[in-house]
């Protein structure tokens, strides 16, 4: 009897150690539609210095990331303000970013600036579909990021 007793004391200790424990873990963060949007920017601007520049591999880089960015977005947040954040980003965003892809494969910067203004202009339909038409998206007019070289390395 004794050992039984002592046995659900120290089940009982352990199991309210665990619970402090957890009681005391942080809540996990999930970014908002903001810092996703942010990033989204960051990754234009870059995309744009890369793709401008010739620098294929890098552009290829910025689209990738950018388009996983926006997956996320729809993923993290499905809804803000009720706009349908994944449905708007599947049939207004990812066909230029397609062909921003492809222009990208061809590595013709000719293309590139039409997908670029196109993946701009679509960018801007989204915002004006969610009521924040205030934020508007064009090509960078300078280098942001005076620290990173976007032309191409020489052979």
């Amino acid at each position: 009897m004794r050992k039984l007793l002592l046995s659900c004391l120290v089940v009982s200790a352990v199991a309210l150690v665990a619970a402090s424990a957890l009681a005391q873990q942080k809540p996990s963060f999930t970014p908002g539609l903001g810092e996703f949007m942010l990033q989204t920017q960051t990754r234009h601007l870059k995309l744009w210095l890369a793709g401008n520049a010739g620098n294929w591999e890098l552009a290829d880089y910025e689209i990738d990331e950018l388009k996983e960015g926006l997956e996320d977005a729809a993923k993290y947040v499905p809804s803000y303000k009720g706009t349908p954040v994944g449905p708007m980003i599947e049939s207004t965003i990812m066909k230029p970013i397609e062909e921003v892809e492809a222009a990208i494969r061809a590595r013709d910067r000719g293309k590139f600036t039409t997908a670029f203004d196109k993946l701009s202009a679509a960018c801007n339909t989204c915002h004006t579909a969610a009521n924040r038409a205030f934020i508007v998206v064009q090509r960078p007019t300078g280098v942001q990021f005076p620290n990173q070289a976007f032309a191409p390395r020489p052979q």
